[in-house]
């Protein structure tokens, strides 16, 4: 059956069709629409997205387990042709041009302060508040434990991250973080640590510095996760090494320093020969910066830590020049740190050199006792205060190598195979020997 278009049934089926065509079309067209519009809006939303990211997370540098370190924070660094990946010098003492010209040879910088106690030398020692003192620090002068939990120490401490990140440091060593193992007269626990540390952390992040852990051993689990390295000082010596260990198993350095007084040369282990320091043992001058220190002495497989005294800074430099001339010769007999144990019979010209040049508490090279320290006290981890950071400007001090038990104790301790050792003198100066 077919119908006419002129038809009163044909005309509305034609209008039916076309009515249909036409909402088709316009459901096509607003389709269309809703996808253009929606195409810019998300993409604008991932790249503000990305951009945020980018700001709240920078790139923070994270070092391979077992790169080779140096360390040196007394005076400003001179010698960076170590072949070291990584320098850990101070921070006030070393200005832009020095850490710009570190990062030339290809290495990392890190830039020690302390972070838990009040330097009276320090530039900024006058933004501290007494009220935030502690205790003072045994045989170190002018230096007192801090008040973790203090706003204004934090804010004195977020201006050193800022000085650090204009001077181009790659990340911040941060001393004295372990009050919670000393007497510091504020009664800080180790929670205060863990919550200023995981601050710290945080704000070197933010300023894209990384950050590392100084002994804080007992602190460790708490911590390691924001951590990119650990700074342990005498792990060989005290047999903790293992406790250290947890960061290089997740692939982070454990920079590790075992301290030894100067030794004879006749007695050393040539062992060394090739290193790039060694070509000082010969005679060559190193830079050095330490004022009184005791020795750390290995013999035999076994070693003890002394007491030691940290000057206040500069104003100590005639003091201890002057200490030198007039003690040159009788330390022997009065210096309580004299050494009781096996013989030197190898002493040559430079030792009585080093003797004159050397700070006034170390025993003299010509005592045919120098080898051993039976004065020496063991101290516990926990409670061990930090060696770093001698400042006095002291003569400069040759370079000597160690002994074949020394060695052995620092280059061989149980669990240390990733470590990053470096064997120093006490005074941290610009001499190193490595394993």
């Amino acid at each position: 059956m077919s119908f006419s278009i002129n038809s009163t049934r044909g005309q509305t089926q034609i209008r039916t069709k076309a009515l249909a065509i036409y909402a088709v079309g316009v459901t096509l067209v607003l389709l269309c629409l809703g996808s253009w519009s929606s195409a810019p809006s998300h993409a604008v939303h991932s790249r503000v997205f990305k951009r945020a990211t980018q700001a709240s997370e920078p790139a923070i540098w994270q070092p391979e387990a077992g790169i080779k370190w140096q360390i040196q924070l007394a005076n400003a660094v001179e010698d960076i042709a170590l072949g070291a990946d990584v320098y850990d010098i101070d921070m006030f003492d070393n200005d832009a041009a020095k850490i710009a010209d570190i990062h030339k040879s290809g290495a990392k910088v890190i830039c020690y302060f302390s972070a838990g106690t009040y330097e009276d030398w320090r530039p900024d020692a006058n933004k501290f508040s007494q009220s935030d003192f502690g205790s003072e620090l045994p045989d170190w002068p002018g230096e007192r434990w801090l008040n973790l939990r203090s706003t204004g120490i934090r804010s004195i401490m977020q201006t050193r991250l800022d000085l650090a990140k204009q001077k181009g440091c790659d990340g911040v060593d941060p001393d004295n973080i372990d009050a919670y193992g000393n007497e510091n007269g504020l009664g800080l626990t180790e929670a205060d640590s863990i919550q200023y540390l995981n601050w710290l952390s945080s704000e070197a992040h933010s300023r894209g510095m990384s950050i590392g852990l100084k002994n804080g051993g007992d602190i460790i689990p708490s911590v390691i996760e924001k951590m990119q390295w650990s700074v342990n000082e005498q792990c060989a010596q005290y047999d903790e090494c293992d406790t250290y260990a947890v960061f290089t198993q997740v692939g982070k350095p454990v920079f590790h320093i075992e301290y030894v007084d100067e030794i004879d040369g006749g007695k050393a282990d040539g062992s060394g020969e090739g290193d790039s320091n060694d070509s000082r043992d010969s005679g060559d001058d190193s830079a050095s910066g330490a004022s009184s220190a005791s020795s750390a002495s290995t013999t035999n497989g076994t070693s003890a830590v002394s007491d030691k005294t940290k000057s206040t800074g500069m104003k100590s430099t005639n003091d201890a020049a002057s200490g030198n001339e007039q003690n040159s010769g009788a330390d022997d007999d009065s210096d309580d740190d004299d050494d009781d144990g096996s013989d030197d019979d190898d002493d040559d010209d430079d030792d009585d050199d080093d003797d004159d040049e050397s700070d006034n508490t170390d025993d003299d090279d010509n005592d045919p006792d120098d080898q051993t320290n039976t004065h020496d006290k063991k101290t516990p981890s926990s409670g061990r205060k930090s060696r770093d950071c001698n400042i006095s400007r002291a003569p400069k001090l040759k370079a000597r190598g160690v002994t074949v038990s020394q060695k052995t104790v620092a280059c061989k301790a149980k669990s240390a195979d990733r470590f990053s050792t470096v064997i120093k003198n006490m005074k941290l100066d610009a001499w190193v020997q490595y394993c």
